[in-house]
């Protein structure tokens, strides 16, 4: 099955010879890379900063990172718990194969990033699936029922992609009450999505107890650097050397000027000022959907850049005529669960022109 990237590879194909192709498939900031991050990046390579990395990334990015996610969080966290990985699917990967064994249970939530059952399968651990409220609530009684004394991780996802719901105070007790109630689960926290809120406020379960979760974060949906690869995971301490020399042997380290540009987006004044104006340009573009959408979803999101809606056959196919048909890409449903096959990802992560267009293209086919 085709992931969102192999879809807009697609896309561009089309649009390559000629096509009049909208894509509104992809998780993909359309904004460009702050020109200062730009000049970081370029002044490291032209210092001759490009030898091998550390592999569990520069201490200057790693002080950076433990600074700015010390003040987000409002715990103390130190460079040492801070891994640094080429986007933030690796982090993904060394979780489930480091803490997860042969006869160990993963709990994914639906809707998923597809990664998670991915690896899953790849490194054959069980995996059972809970589907969540289409407000991003965890039903209680149905979590309880699959845990057990094989369960060892959680895998959650706030601001929820696609989602776009929240972690809330309901589903914040209830995971700590999880981990409470069963001493050797961790819950592997996916919040790449964070800086991206624009109702309510995010609240990291990380917060609360970050001796039994890690925290996913990366650089490509805030700072828009997705072709740069870069990421990082904050890990209990004492797994982070063991994961250290897992990072080295995989990837050796994310490119060392790219990093010098991720000090420079956590750290830089006008790259916050630009991230604050790239938020209220998403707000505006999900509003403007919202309206044009109202009549056939019931909840608004409140953060990451996607509607998911529910469309009248199966969505796969709806996928294959909107791009076939129309022109128009968009994501099928059924990438993030068996039980969204009726349903597609719309990403408003693109000019108000092409929402505009696209939607149109996409009440077309309703």
């Amino acid at each position: 099955m085709l992931t969102a990237v192999e879809i807009e590879a697609k896309a561009k194909e089309l649009k390559k010879r000629g096509y009049p192709v909208i894509s509104l498939a992809i998780g993909e900031p359309d904004f460009e890379v702050h020109q200062n991050i730009k000049e970081a990046i370029n002044r490291a390579i032209l210092e001759n900063k490009t030898y091998y990395p550390d592999p569990k990334g520069l201490i200057e990015l790693r002080e950076a990172i433990a600074e700015y996610e010390t003040n987000r969080k409002g715990i103390d966290i130190s460079p040492d718990e801070v891994l640094v990985t080429a986007g933030g699917k690796p982090i993904i990967f060394y979780t489930i194969f480091y803490f997860c064994k042969q006869d160990d249970e993963i709990i994914l939530f639906e809707p998923y990033y597809l990664v998670y059952p991915y690896w899953c399968k790849a490194l054959n651990i069980k995996y059972k699936v809970i589907k969540l409220n289409e407000d991003g609530t965890i039903p209680r009684d149905e979590l309880f029922k699959v845990l057990s004394p094989k369960t060892r991780l959680l895998i959650i996802n706030y601001p929820n992609n696609p989602q776009g719901s929240l972690m809330n105070k309901e589903n914040l007790d209830l995971l700590l009450e999880v981990l409470e109630k069963f001493p050797r689960i961790y819950i592997l926290s996916d919040e790449v999505y964070s800086e991206l809120v624009y109702e309510d406020k995010h609240i990291s379960i990380f917060t609360y107890n970050k001796n039994r979760v890690i925290l996913l974060e990366s650089f490509s949906k805030t700072f828009c650097m997705t072709g740069l690869r870069l990421g990082y995971g904050i890990f209990p301490r004492e797994f982070v050397k063991d994961l250290t020399t897992m990072n080295s042997n995989f990837i050796t380290g994310p490119s060392t000027p790219i990093q010098y540009g991720g000090i420079t987006a956590l750290r830089d004044n006008e790259v916050k000022k630009y991230v604050q104006y790239m938020r209220e340009e998403f707000k505006k573009r999900r509003d403007f959907l919202y309206d044009e959408l109202k009549e056939k979803i019931s909840f608004k999101p409140k953060g990451a850049f996607y509607y998911f809606v529910k469309v009248p056959y199966d969505g796969l196919e709806f996928c294959n005529r909107a791009l076939n048909e129309k022109y128009l890409a968009i994501t099928p449903g059924i990438l993030f669960g068996e039980s969204f096959k009726n349903y597609v990802r719309i990403s408003f992560a693109n000019s108000m022109e092409n929402l505009k267009e696209g939607i149109r293209r996409f009440k077309s086919l309703l």
